[in-house]
C-alpha cells in the first residue's frame, strides 16, 4: 500500500475529520490516448525523446504538432502536467533543425517559468546535441549576453513587458531576429485577462507589424490552463483564427477532492478554528506519512506562518531518510533562493512546500501527492490549477480545500454542489480601451511611422489625428511620424503596477545583506518601524523603513509573537467632470483620490493567534488617484426613493451587495476583470451628503472603465437584477450578490431586499 493510501484510510477513520468534511469527491483515474511520434521528426529529437522516456506522443501533443507544421495557430488547453510544453517544443525544434535561421520568441508571464523553460530546453539540447541556441532576455540578462542573444539566439525566452519596453522600441538591433521570427509562443494565456489582456493583445499587434516590416509572418501556439472561453480569449489576443486542441491526452491517476470545515470553538458565535492552524495539521499528516505536499496559502504572511508551524512540529520528527524538510515560497525572495527551492523539489530533498499563488503556474516543481489549500483561492479555475499540482501520471493524488471564515469560503464548503459543478471562469479584454490604445498608438508611431491606411485598430487614424494636434506625431510624406523627445514605453505599465521596490536589508550584528523585496505600497503595510517581518522561518524586527531611499533594515529577533497592520481606507472626491440624471439616479463622473492609511499594528501570538497589544505606526498614506463613477441615491429620484422603500436594517447590506453584483456582472459588458473595478458603498456619503455607490477603475489615473461603466449603467443594472432573479441560491451566492456572512446581524434575506431594491429602481424592462 502506498503511502497516500495508507493516510487516506486513517483519515476516513477518524471521525472528527470527517465530521468537518462537507464533500469527498473521487475522481476516477483517466488512461492515456497515444500517438505515434510524427514520421517527418528529425532523428535527433527521436534520440532526446527517447532519452527522456518517450516513446510515443499524447494525442494532443500529435494534434498541436500536426496543426502547427500546416502554418496554423493553435491554442492548446489541457490539465497542469499534461505534457503542454512539448506541443511547442517539438514543432519549434523541428523546424529549427530544419532550417538553422528560423527563430522563435517564447513568452512567459513570469520570469520564474521563462528560467524554467531555459532550463528544461538546454536539458534537451544537450542531450540530442541539437546545436539550438537558447537564450532567455529580461531584466536580470547581463548586458553581454544580450548581444549575442540577439544575434544568435535561435530561441528567445522573454516576457510581455520586456517585449513591450526593451525588444520592440529597439527593434533596428533585433533585425536578424524579427526578420526570420517564424513562432511565437505564449504560455498561459489564461493570464492575460482584463486590463493586463487589453495591454497584451497591443503589443502583440506591434510585434506583428514589426515582423511584418522585416517579412516576417510568424505562427501563434498559445497554451492555457483552465479557463472558460480558451479559444475565444487567444483569438481576442493574437487577432488571428486559432485551432483549439483541447482533448486531453494525457493520463492520470484517481484524484480524492476533500472540501473540508474546520470545526467549531465556538459554536455559540460561530467561530471556527483558524484555516492556518487547520492547514498546518492536515499537512502534518501527509508529511508524516511520507506524502509529498504543497500548501496554498492567500498571503505572504500566512505563507511564512504555516510553514513555521509546520517545521516546528516536525523537529524531533525523523524518517528513515532523516528529517523532512518544508520551505516557504513566494514572492520577495531573492531569485537565488526561489531556484534553490525549486530544484530541492524536483531532487526530492524539499518534501514540503507552502506557497503563494507563486506556484500556481506551470513551474516544474516535481512529484507532489498531496495538494492542500489553505482558503478558497478566489476563482474556480485557479481552485483546479492548484488542485492539478498535486497528481503524478498514474498516480493516487489528494486536494484538500480548507475553508476560512470568510462568506466566500464558507459558501463554496457548504455548497459543494455549486464548487463542482460550477464551470471556470471566462477572460475577456478590450485592446480598443482608449487609454490603452491611445497608449501604445504613440508606441507604435515611435517604433515605426504608421500610415493611415493601416489597420492598426479599427479606430487608429482618428487617434492619430489627436495625437498630431497635441505635437507628439506629425504626418509628413503620407504618415504618421514621432517628433516628441520621450521614450514613449517607459510611461506604459502593462500590468499598471509599481516597479518601485524596497529592498529589505539585514543589519544584524554590523551585516550588510540583502534578504528580500517587496513593492513600495505593500512596504507600508508589512515593513513599518516595530513590524516582524518573517522571512524563511527567521524572525526580524524593522529597524528603520526609508521610503525615500527604497530601503528597509531590519535584524533577526526572537519575540513570540508576529504583527499584522490595521489598514484604513478613504475615498475623496476631488472634481465632478459630469454629473447628469440617468437611469433614475444623479451619476458624477470624476477623479477621486483612494487613501489607505496604516495607522496601528496588532501583536498577534504565535500558535495561539491571541492579540497581545498594539502598536502605533507612523508613515505616509498610500495614494492613489483615479476616475470614478458616483451613483448618487437622491431623495426625489427613483433610485433614492427605491432604497427608502426597504426595510432601514436592509438599507446598507443592500446597497453593499449592488457594489458586489455589478462586479460580477460588469467585466462581460466592459470586457475586463472584476479585479480592474472596485466598488464602495456609502450609506451617508460625506462629500454628497446622501446613499450612494462609487464604482472607480483599480489603476491610478484611471483606464477608461468608470465612464464605459456610466454609458452603460442601464443595461449593466438590468444585467444585475435579470441574475439575482434567475440564480437558483436562497439568500446570495458567489454568483450574484455574494453569501451570506453569519457574523451579518440582520434578520432579512440580503438577495430579496437586492431584487426588491433594483425592481423598483430600475423597473423590469
Amino acid at each position: 500500500m502506498s503511502p497516500i493510501d495508507r493516510v487516506l484510510g486513517q483519515v476516513k477513520d477518524d471521525s472528527a475529520f470527517m465530521r468537518c468534511v462537507s464533500r469527498w469527491q473521487e475522481i476516477p483515474a483517466r488512461g492515456g490516448r497515444y500517438a505515434a511520434l510524427p514520421a517527418d521528426l528529425h532523428p535527433k529529437l527521436r534520440t532526446v525523446l527517447r532519452a527522456s522516456g518517450v516513446e510515443r506522443l499524447y494525442s494532443h501533443q500529435a494534434e498541436s504538432y500536426r496543426w502547427v507544421r500546416s502554418g496554423r495557430d493553435v491554442v492548446v488547453v489541457t490539465p497542469t502536467a499534461s505534457g503542454k510544453t512539448l506541443s511547442y517544443n517539438l514543432p519549434v525544434l523541428q523546424e529549427l533543425l530544419s532550417r538553422p535561421e528560423a527563430r522563435a520568441l517564447y513568452l512567459f508571464p513570469t520570469k520564474a517559468l521563462s528560467q524554467d523553460q531555459q532550463a528544461a530546453l538546454n536539458l534537451s539540447v544537450e542531450r540530442g546535441e541539437l546545436g539550438v541556441k537558447v537564450a532567455t532576455y529580461d531584466g536580470d540578462t547581463p548586458d553581454s549576453v544580450r548581444v549575442s542573444a540577439r544575434e544568435t539566439g535561435q530561441i528567445i525566452i522573454s516576457n510581455p513587458d520586456m517585449l513591450h519596453a526593451g525588444i520592440l522600441p529597439n527593434h533596428p538591433k533585433w533585425i536578424k531576429f524579427l526578420g526570420n521570427l517564424t513562432f511565437v509562443v505564449i504560455d498561459e494565456i489564461h493570464t492575460y485577462r482584463g486590463v493586463f489582456g487589453s495591454h497584451m493583445t497591443n503589443v502583440i499587434r506591434r510585434l506583428r507589424r514589426i515582423a511584418e516590416f522585416y517579412g516576417a509572418d510568424p505562427t501563434f501556439i498559445c497554451c492555457s490552463a483552465t479557463i472558460g472561453n480558451p479559444r475565444e480569449l487567444a483569438e481576442r489576443i493574437v487577432e488571428r483564427s486559432v485551432e483549439l486542441v483541447a482533448n486531453n491526452g494525457s493520463p492520470s491517476g484517481a484524484k480524492h477532492l476533500i472540501l473540508y470545515n474546520p470545526p467549531f470553538v465556538d459554536r455559540v458565535q460561530g467561530i471556527r478554528r483558524g484555516v492556518v492552524q487547520e492547514a498546518r495539521s492536515i499537512a502534518l499528516r501527509f508529511l508524516k506519512a511520507g506524502v509529498k505536499t504543497i500548501v496554498f496559502a492567500r498571503s505572504r504572511l500566512r505563507t511564512e506562518l504555516i510553514a513555521a508551524y509546520i517545521r516546528g512540529s516536525l523537529e524531533n520528527f525523523y524518517t528513515d531518510d532523516g528529517r523532512i524538510r518544508v520551505e516557504a515560497y513566494r514572492g520577495g525572495y531573492l531569485p537565488s533562493e526561489r531556484r534553490a527551492i525549486e530544484a530541492g523539489l524536483r531532487d526530492g530533498t524539499v518534501q514540503g512546500v507552502v506557497s503563494t499563488n507563486a506556484l500556481e503556474l506551470g513551474i516544474d516543481i516535481g512529484g507532489l501527492d498531496a495538494a492542500i489549500m489553505a482558503g478558497f483561492p478566489g476563482s474556480i479555475s485557479s481552485s483546479w490549477q492548484q488542485a492539478g499540482r498535486a497528481g503524478r501520471t498514474q498516480h493516487l493524488s489528494v486536494a484538500v480545500l480548507v475553508a476560512s471564515s470568510s462568506p466566500l469560503d464558507q459558501y463554496m464548503v457548504k455548497n459543494p454542489q455549486y464548487f463542482l459543478g460550477r464551470p471556470p471562469e471566462e477572460g475577456f479584454v478590450d485592446p480598443e480601451n482608449l487609454h490603452i490604445l491611445m497608449a501604445h498608438l504613440r508606441c507604435a508611431v515611435f517604433e515605426l511611422p504608421m500610415r493611415p491606411e493601416e489597420t492598426y485598430a479599427p479606430t487608429s487614424e482618428i487617434y492619430l489625428q489627436h495625437l498630431e494636434e497635441g505635437g507628439t506625431v506629425r504626418f509628413s510624406a503620407g504618415a504618421y511620424h514621432w517628433s516628441d523627445r520621450s521614450y514613449p514605453a517607459e510611461a506604459v505599465s502593462l500590468r499598471s503596477a509599481t516597479s518601485d521596490n524596497v529592498v529589505i536589508v539585514d543589519t544584524t550584528n554590523g551585516e550588510y545583506a540583502v534578504i528580500g523585496e517587496t513593492d513600495r505600497p505593500s512596504a507600508k503595510e508589512v515593513l513599518f518601524d516595530n513590524a516582524i517581518y518573517i522571512h524563511r522561518g527567521e524572525q526580524y524586527v524593522v529597524t528603520k523603513l526609508d521610503l525615500e531611499n527604497r530601503k528597509c533594515s531590519v535584524e533577526r529577533t526572537d519575540v513570540n509573537y508576529y504583527t499584522e497592520a490595521l489598514v484604513k481606507r478613504d475615498i475623496k472626491v476631488l472634481h465632478e467632470d459630469d454629473t447628469y440624471d440617468s437611469c433614475g439616479a444623479r451619476l458624477v463622473v470624476g477623479d477621486i483620490l483612494v487613501r489607505t492609511q496604516v495607522a496601528k499594528f496588532k501583536k498577534i501570538r504565535f500558535q495561539s493567534h491571541e492579540n497581545v497589544g498594539y502598536g502605533e505606526v507612523s508613515v505616509p498614506e498610500e495614494e492613489m488617484h483615479t476616475r470614478a463613477l458616483a451613483m448618487v441615491f437622491d431623495d426625489n429620484c427613483p433610485a433614492g426613493k427605491a432604497l427608502r422603500g426597504i426595510d432601514p436594517a436592509m438599507r446598507v447590506p443592500a446597497v453593499a451587495r449592488i457594489g458586489t453584483l455589478v462586479k460580477n456582472v460588469s467585466p462581460v459588458f466592459l470586457l475586463c476583470e472584476s479585479s480592474d473595478l472596485r466598488a464602495a458603498e456609502r450609506l451617508r456619503d460625506p462629500h454628497f451628503g446622501k446613499p450612494c455607490l462609487y464604482v472607480y477603475d483599480a489603476y491610478p489615473g484611471g483606464i477608461g472603465l468608470a465612464e464605459a461603466f456610466a454609458r452603460q449603467i442601464g443595461t449593466i443594472l438590468r444585467a444585475s437584477l435579470s441574475l439575482v432573479r434567475d440564480c437558483e441560491c436562497s439568500e446570495g451566492c458567489p454568483s450574484c450578490v455574494g453569501p451570506r456572512d453569519p457574523q451579518e446581524e440582520i434578520d432579512g434575506n440580503p438577495k430579496e431586499a437586492v431584487v426588491a431594491f433594483l425592481s423598483a429602481w430600475v423597473g423590469d424592462s
